[in-house]
């Protein structure tokens, strides 16, 4: 894996507005979509040994393969997300009740990191066979993980660690948002190409799920 390579590719001035202008809306809903079926897209490239940024062609296709990556995400942080939901509503209420309500937002954080932790694999079994089913085969994705786990989950926490520090920047004033949304876009870049490269050495490319 040539990380420094790929930055610098990236960084190179024909491509560069490449990943600029869907890092500009990556924040913003709907006009996200796109941004996310960039990284679909850019995902099937290195999966097929190529590393570049493709082009904006069939930006229609681009928009509905997002909206099939939004929706893997969502089905995988369901879960947290009803238990955060439940808690802070239960909060809102006196007594035992407001008590048992904050534990569950405090227990939605840990939860959230068990349920988002497979989703790369996932994302990348789903781009490598195009079948949104696959992507919740949990049982052939843990395997996978398993066998570069220690690398996995170094990635999974310094890309934690990275969207934290990209939020942070939407506090400095005026450009905030701006510089957070490329940050954080850029972050995804990265992690796409990290965790890409990681399925690759795992034996899910060519295990033949059924349907």
């Amino acid at each position: 894996m040539d990380l420094k390579a790929f930055i610098q590719f990236t960084f190179n001035s024909k491509y560069i507005l490449r990943w600029v202008l869907p890092g500009i809306v990556i924040y913003i809903p709907v006009l996200n979509f796109i941004s996310l079926g960039y990284l679909s897209r850019m995902a099937r490239l290195l999966l097929l040994g190529n590393i570049g940024l493709p082009t904006w062609e069939n930006k229609s296709n681009m928009w509905m393969e997002g909206i099939r990556i939004i929706l893997i995400c969502v089905l995988y942080e369901a879960i947290p997300f009803f238990i955060f939901s439940c808690g802070f509503f239960l909060s809102t209420m006196p007594g035992i009740v407001g008590f048992f309500g904050k534990v569950c937002i405090k227990l939605s954080y840990p939860v959230f990191l068990l349920f988002t932790f497979p989703l790369p694999f996932a994302l990348s079994v789903y781009i490598e066979y195009s079948d949104l089913k696959k992507a919740f085969d949990y049982e052939k994705i843990l395997e996978g993980i398993k066998e570069v786990i220690f690398y996995y989950i170094s990635g999974y926490v310094l890309v934690l660690l990275g969207f934290y520090v990209a939020k942070s920047f939407i506090r400095i004033p005026y450009l905030g948002f701006f510089i957070s949304s490329l940050a954080t876009y850029y972050l995804l870049l990265l992690s796409c190409y990290f965790f890409v490269y990681l399925f690759k050495k795992t034996s899910l490319p060519q295990i033949k799920l059924e349907s």
